[in-house]
């Protein structure tokens, strides 16, 4: 489980998320839109194992449509991607799946928020560390050098998911909230960390997620092959 670290007081700029106008794939400057803030100190994690959930395996869009594409991190080697994930499902605190719920227009701070983590039980392992550790150092690097925070638009919206995938390993944020959600690039680097270690195939998994206590959004880690 995540759990928020003190923060200083800090002043944010709220700013609409716009979509690019370029033609994909676009540079990461045009295709995040970011907030400023003092910096704040990443989430610390639990030192228990996540729990492990039903072999069905990671959850999935029923469809998705894709808003636009790009590449992230130093060397330019993560895919980036802004999508709507069509019929998707809601992921609930204890793992349950349920309807998500619609769009009310308002924009909320997620940053250091805590969440529970999950395992996928038995299949033949989660995505390579290594390879998810190169989404790790991307965002770190996009954190230090674009801003700290990243946006993501209501559920229901053509941006309300956002996927990272290097090689074997893939990583998305999932808003499953009525709101607009901002959320810190290093707590994602962290989580992606966590889950592809925690739920590989030495503690009988492939994969993972921790999903908000709230209820409102998860971040996934899988293979690329599902």
């Amino acid at each position: 489980m995540l759990s928020p670290t003190p923060r200083r007081p800090r002043v944010i700029s709220h700013i609409p998320y716009l979509l690019p106008t370029c033609i994909p794939p676009c540079t990461a400057q045009i295709i995040m839109q970011f907030t400023s803030l003092i910096p704040v100190a990443a989430a610390l994690f639990a030192s228990a194992n996540a729990a492990l959930i039903g072999s069905a395996g990671p959850a999935k869009c029923a469809s998705e449509t894709v808003a636009y594409e790009g590449l992230i991190g130093k060397d330019n080697n993560v895919k980036f991607v802004a999508s709507r994930c069509n019929d998707a499902p809601h992921v609930s605190a204890n793992g349950v799946i349920s309807k998500r719920q619609s769009s009310n227009g308002t924009v909320s701070d997620v940053c250091g928020a805590s969440c529970n983590t999950f395992c996928f039980s038995g299949g033949s392992g989660g995505p390579n560390q290594a390879d998810c550790q190169v989404i790790a150092d991307a965002l770190l690097y996009d954190s230090q050098n674009t801003g700290p925070l990243f946006n993501i638009t209501a559920a229901g919206t053509p941006t309300d998911k956002i996927t990272m995938q290097y090689q074997s390993c893939l990583t998305y944020f999932l808003n499953q909230d009525s709101s607009d959600l901002e959320y810190c690039r290093s707590d994602w680097s962290s989580l992606v960390t966590w889950l592809s270690s925690d739920c590989d195939s030495a503690n009988s998994a492939h994969g993972g997620l921790c999903v908000a206590a709230d209820q409102r959004w998860y971040i996934q880690v899988q293979n690329t092959s599902g």
